[in-house]
């Protein structure tokens, strides 16, 4: 149905006659296509899950043209023809071009999901985020994959872009995270505090079966700073377990609701 809609698009009208007829009537550059499959994701404003259709104009898939979303009060979309973003496939090119290859296997970009992304206080851009998968080449469904890498592309700008790979004990969800902060810092937004100080105790509780610990540390500003399994690396969460007080440690720390959490940390003391 999106395809017959945009097929027939000319201006703000509907034409049968869009794709052009002989010589006698020029073919209508508002017409889309889909560039990829539905995309189901959990909406931030309203918890609900939404479904998003991208669509590019159809003489170009390397452009995109604009957006569907589906929710329960209806379909809606977003006219981005003249906002001059890439489309998804684009930016999965792009992006697995900065890739160097494996040894084995290879690397594949793929599902990739356009998203906003606030970059200072009230600024957002849109972004691809792009998984990277590994897979070892073999037919499914005997066929290993796994994720290997995150990237996130400016949608405009392709020259902002923050790609990592996975490695060092990051989870799926601390990949993301890392990248999203990366793609922030490309446009000089300082998303976290860093300190250097001394550790005065250490405190311990579980909430929803997880584990938090927390630190009072020598600084009247930031005194409390905690850290769950999810928000470190697990080289980092085991030091952070590890820390007693007395031990001097450098932490980046960024503020999520009335608390600053740790998202990076190292003890000194440690070895």
């Amino acid at each position: 149905m999106i395809n017959e809609w945009g097929g027939f698009r000319r201006g703000v009208v509907f034409d049968y006659w869009s794709g052009g007829f002989l010589w006698i009537i020029p073919p209508s550059r508002e017409r889309v296509e889909m560039s990829e499959d539905t995309r189901y994701i959990v909406d931030p404003e309203t918890d609900d899950v939404i479904a998003m259709v991208m669509v590019n104009p159809v003489a170009s898939e390397r452009t995109l043209a604009g957006v569907f979303k589906a929710t329960r009060q209806g379909i809606f979309f977003y006219d981005y023809s003249k906002e001059e973003y890439i489309s998804g496939i684009t930016a999965e090119d792009i992006v697995g071009g900065k890739i160097p290859p494996p040894a084995t296997g290879y690397f594949d970009t793929e599902m990739p999901l356009l998203y906003p992304v606030e970059v200072s206080k009230g600024v957002f851009r849109l972004a691809w985020y792009v998984p990277i998968y590994w897979r070892e080449g073999k037919r499914a469904p005997d066929e290993t994959i796994y994720l290997a890498g995150f990237a996130i592309i400016d949608a405009r700008d392709i020259n902002n872009v923050a790609i990592n790979m996975a490695g060092g004990g990051l989870s799926s969800e601390q990949l993301v995270k890392e990248t999203r902060l990366d793609f922030i810092r490309l446009f000089g937004a300082v998303t976290y505090v860093a300190l250097d100080t001394k550790v005065l105790d250490k405190l311990e509780y579980v909430r929803d079966g997880t584990t938090h610990v927390v630190l009072h540390v020598e600084n009247s500003t930031y005194p409390w700073i905690e850290a769950t399994p999810n928000d470190l690396p697990s080289q980092q969460w085991y030091e952070l377990l590890s820390t007693i007080a007395g031990d001097n440690v450098t932490a980046n720390i960024e503020k999520r609701e009335e608390i600053w959490v740790i998202v990076s940390f190292d003890n000194l003391d440690i070895p």
